[in-house]
């Protein structure tokens, strides 16, 4: 099986066209509260925060299909295995592999944001210059 590779701005561009697409971000808890999120007002709130690993001990989450799958019928009022589901993570890695996961249960429009939310590495070694969500000044936040 194999998801759809898209940019951080071409996400955006989805999300902001597609009321069929919602934006999973699958890192951990502290990368949402320490990094940030998207700032999902501009595509109506549709985001979800779900991590696939923990960050204490890197194990994946074992209910993340359910909580995902009841996350979806709650956003949308029904269970739709071609919605667009556009997976985030902080360079990719996470968010492909969980795209992967879930495609294998019917889902036939996953999206893997292929430069995260924070991108890849620059020469002295820090995120969110390059590329990714943040990078590309895509709207975005932090509590």
């Amino acid at each position: 099986m194999t998801i759809q590779q898209i940019t951080a701005v071409e996400a955006m561009k989805i999300l902001t066209t597609d009321y069929n697409s919602i934006l999973i971000d699958v890192r951990t808890f502290e990368e949402f509260n320490f990094v940030g999120t998207a700032n999902p007002q501009g595509f109506n709130n549709r985001m979800i925060l779900l991590p696939w690993q923990f960050y204490n001990d890197h194990q994946l989450n074992p209910d993340f299909y359910t909580i995902l799958r009841n996350k979806l019928k709650n956003f949308f009022n029904k269970e739709d295995l071609t919605t667009k589901l556009i997976f985030i993570c902080r360079s990719g890695a996470r968010s492909n592999q969980a795209g992967l996961f879930i495609s294998s249960y019917g889902y036939s429009n996953c999206y893997n944001v292929s430069d995260g939310f924070e991108g890849k590495l620059d020469q002295h070694h820090h995120r969110s210059k390059i590329n990714g969500w943040k990078a590309n000044n895509l709207p975005w936040e932090q509590t």
